[in-house]
């Protein structure tokens, strides 16, 4: 969660506002809807080719449906694709991360006859526009902070920065809200605002990035037994 936290700050830092703006609205919908029409017809595959129950297959869905942040601003960077197309997968996967983490939490935990889709819609709307407002506040009051703070030296400065977009994240999580949509757009703003030091920000957000990825994927990969795998398949 750390390691995504800086990932997202990175992503926002490194991206052009004006690439994200016409994107927006599709990609809300992409992280909501779209999330939902995975969900459903992942759960159905499930149901019907792996023979499990509703809950599992829904439970299964929702895993699966969440766009991995960090894999895609380490691909998509690499990758020749139209800017548009780009932006709007940067954006989505910034935005999805809330839904599908109140769906996994649900049909994890609660039965599916007592779930009620209209208040798990809308505690997915909240999340999203709570955690979207607290990142935007934050953002903008580093902004504010930073253009008259003086520190020691230039080199606090991409520090300053990317504490900033973390802050954000860490405000959201306690407040029950999006944290990862709150350092994205936390890190849109600051890498937007013309602060001083802009070259040598991105770049220090950037290795943090890259560090962040290598530590996540490593994890992962310790996280394996290669024994278990064989068992696992059948």
């Amino acid at each position: 969660l750390a390691a995504l936290a800086v990932i997202l700050v990175e992503g926002g830092l490194t991206t052009d506002v004006r690439d994200v703006r016409p994107v927006l609205a599709p990609a809300t919908v992409l992280a909501t809807l779209g999330v939902l029409v995975s969900v459903a017809v992942t759960a159905a595959a499930a149901y019907l080719l792996l023979d499990v129950g509703w809950q599992t297959g829904l439970l299964l869905g929702a895993i699966v449906s969440s766009t991995d942040a960090a894999a895609v601003f380490a691909v998509l960077r690499a990758v020749p694709l139209p800017k548009r197309l780009t932006s709007l997968v940067e954006a989505e996967s910034g935005l999805n991360d809330a839904p599908t983490f109140i769906l996994v939490l649900t049909f994890s935990a609660v039965g599916l006859d007592a779930i009620e889709p209209l208040p798990l819609l809308v505690a997915m709307l909240f999340q999203l526009a709570a955690g979207g407002a607290i990142g935007l506040a934050i953002g903008a009051g580093g902004v504010w902070l930073l253009r008259r703070l003086t520190l020691p030296t230039s080199g606090l400065h991409p520090i300053a920065v990317v504490g900033c977009g973390v802050l954000a994240y860490a405000v959201a999580g306690l407040t029950q809200t999006s944290g990862f949509l709150a350092a994205y757009l936390a890190g849109l703003v600051l890498g937007n605002a013309g602060l001083p030091h802009r070259r040598a920000t991105r770049s220090v957000a950037e290795g943090l990035g890259w560090i962040a990825q290598i530590g996540l994927f490593v994890m992962l990969g310790l996280l394996v037994t290669p024994s278990e795998l064989p068992s696992s398949v059948a």
